[in-house]
């Protein structure tokens, strides 16, 4: 591709339709703005005074091949661009608000009637741009908008200011963004983002109170690529509505004020819940879904009384905190446990203990519930000591308040295994004691684990073993050396390969987490999960499919605990039984 400019009006090779100070604008045309070379590929539509056109753009200096895709816009001076500039040199370098490459005035813009018009017969704002095969053929973005398109013919018209910037990827549009369905979270981030920058907009004294989607690029945040429909506050239309965001009172002459555009941001969250627009039939306001505090937020927002629509910063505030609820919903711990020395013990080598945790970090607060059960051994005494001691040291150590990621709360779990067996090293001469640990913090589940207690979580009347056995018989079933079956009452599956108290360090290897169930060393709990921490004497006598059973008939936490003990002894108890059940209830908003 060379770019050569003529001052006899002829071209050579695909040379700059340029002469003197006419500009022809056509598909396959390149001329030069500022420092940019652009080369027209399709003529995407109009909406009011401004031409839109869909181009690759690259610096003077750069190779032909290294064109981005890119915007041009063409509109009369004085008009939406106009107003645009002036509002962008007044926001300054705002991150939700993208890069102008190059801005230009023409004396005379010629838009040449060959150029391709969209397909489509819908609305500006229902133009999608498609994916071609090749990323580098160009797609329709936008269409005429309201009425039907203008005859384009190649005569020069008068002067006029053009815009380049960038053109957002169209599966990275908010326009594609709304063709899916969305959590709710995902559709309030989004118009809290929206919302955010209407509001730092009429903080500078402007009303946007119109927005196309095709034209905003979602990221965090979202990044707006045209201003055309924002407007002094106080300004009236002389014409009707501007699009399908635009509040209905502009086009009765009505000045755009603050609750204008929180007009904007409901229609936007009306859309992205119930994927479609606002249906004004007989002028009643459009059916929502029964949604707390949702329904509240959109039938202020698109209330026709103006005064009945929040402040953009009582909207803004609204749409955080109502997120917050829905991403952080409450938990609440059903805890239940029993422990028993069995029918040939003098004395019980289990522990276990339970406590409420607080997590306090820098911008929230988050509850949850810390659970150990541990099965001394060594003899009598120096069994039931190395237990006592490990739970012990886990319940009484504090929570650190900088823990802000699932892998610092598994590290900390790790170094507080780590302590209780230095401990239990330490105090405890040739005893040591299994040791298996649950943490959630709000519904994020960790676990730390060492030797043959079991961690199960129940869910959906189904059972998973989330613990390993670090035993004998665990070894030869991973190994081969024996089936499944055998291993149920292989004789070995009691001798420990694993346990706290056997060396003052242990290696980092023998401390299991959850990163064979998940790289985040985490599990998200579900509303009626019951976590089971249970020591051999209970789930060598009780399998794993009756847990289910006893568990998920319609009684107590409680009752379910004392059934599976009441089961253990009267199937011999030849070990101390320990259980401990924690029943999740996730209270969400909606």
């Amino acid at each position: 591709m060379t770019f050569t400019k003529s001052s006899t009006g002829e071209t050579t090779g695909e040379t700059v339709l340029q002469v003197q100070q006419v500009l022809i604008i056509q598909e396959q045309v390149c001329f030069e703005i500022d420092t940019w070379r652009v080369k027209v590929e399709s003529y995407l539509g109009q909406s009011a005074d401004v031409h839109y056109f869909q181009v690759y753009i690259h610096p003077e200096e750069a190779e032909p091949d290294a064109a981005q895709l890119g915007l041009l816009r063409v509109g009369s001076i004085g008009g939406s661009l106009s107003r645009e500039m002036e509002l962008r040199q007044t926001l300054g370098d705002y991150k939700m608000i993208s890069e102008i490459l190059a801005c230009s005035t023409q004396d005379i813009v010629t838009i040449s009637s060959g150029l391709a018009q969209p397909e489509s017969n819908g609305s500006f704002e229902e133009i999608l741009t498609q994916e071609s095969e090749d990323e580098s053929e160009a797609s329709d973005y936008l269409e005429e908008e309201f009425f039907e398109p203008l005859e384009i013919v190649g005569e020069a018209s008068a002067a006029k200011i053009i815009l380049l910037s960038y053109l957002p990827a169209a599966a990275q549009t908010l326009a594609a963004w709304l063709t899916q369905e969305h959590p709710l979270e995902q559709s309030l981030l989004v118009a809290s983002q929206v919302c955010q920058l209407l509001r730092y907009v009429y903080q500078q004294s402007w009303c946007l109170v119109q927005i196309y989607p095709q034209l905003v690029q979602m990221g965090t945040p979202v990044q707006f690529f045209d201003l055309t429909g924002a407007y002094p506050v106080g300004s009236k239309l002389n014409y009707g509505i501007i699009g399908d965001y635009c509040p209905p009172e502009i086009s009765y002459g009505y000045g755009m004020q603050e609750q204008t555009c929180s007009y904007v941001v409901g229609t936007l969250l009306y859309q992205s819940i119930h994927r479609q627009m606002p249906n004004w039939d007989d002028g009643v306001q459009p059916e929502i879904k029964p949604i707390p505090r949702i329904y509240q937020i959109l039938s202020n927002c698109l209330s026709p009384t103006i005064a009945q629509r929040f402040p953009l910063s009582q909207l803004l505030s609204l749409l955080v905190e109502t997120r917050q609820l829905l991403s952080n919903p409450q938990v609440q711990w059903h805890v239940a446990g029993h422990s028993t020395t069995g029918l040939h013990r003098l004395s019980n080598q289990d522990s276990y203990g339970v406590r409420g945790v607080r997590q306090q970090t820098s911008d929230r607060s988050d509850t949850g519930i810390l659970a150990v059960v541990a099965d001394g051994m060594g003899g009598m005494e120096q069994g039931e000591v190395a237990s006592r001691l490990a739970v012990e040291t886990v319940m009484s150590a504090a929570v650190p308040t900088d823990l802000n990621s699932i892998e610092e709360r598994d590290r900390w779990l790790e170094s507080l295994v780590q302590k209780a067996n230095e401990v239990v090293a330490d105090r405890v001469e040739n005893g040591g004691t299994t040791l298996s640990l649950v943490w959630a913090i709000g519904r994020q589940l960790a676990i730390a684990h060492v030797g043959d207690s079991r961690i199960f979580l129940l869910r959906n009347d189904r059972i998973c073993q989330l613990s390993e056995d670090h035993s004998l018989a665990a070894m030869l079933l991973a190994s081969g050396h024996i089936t499944y079956e055998e291993s149920q009452d292989n004789p070995n599956r009691n001798v420990l390969t694993k346990c706290l108290g056997s060396k003052r360090r242990l290696n980092a290897d023998w401390i299991q987490n959850l990163s064979l169930f998940d790289s985040d060393f985490s599990i998200s709990l579900h509303h009626g999960d019951i976590l089971l921490i249970c020591s051999d004497g209970v789930w060598d006598l009780v399998p794993a499919d009756e847990l289910v059973e006893i568990f998920t008939t319609p009684q107590s936490l409680q009752s379910h605990v004392e059934v599976t003990i009441e089961r253990v002894l009267a199937r011999g108890a030849q070990d101390n039984a320990t259980i401990v059940a924690l029943k999740c209830d996730v209270e969400n908003y909606c």
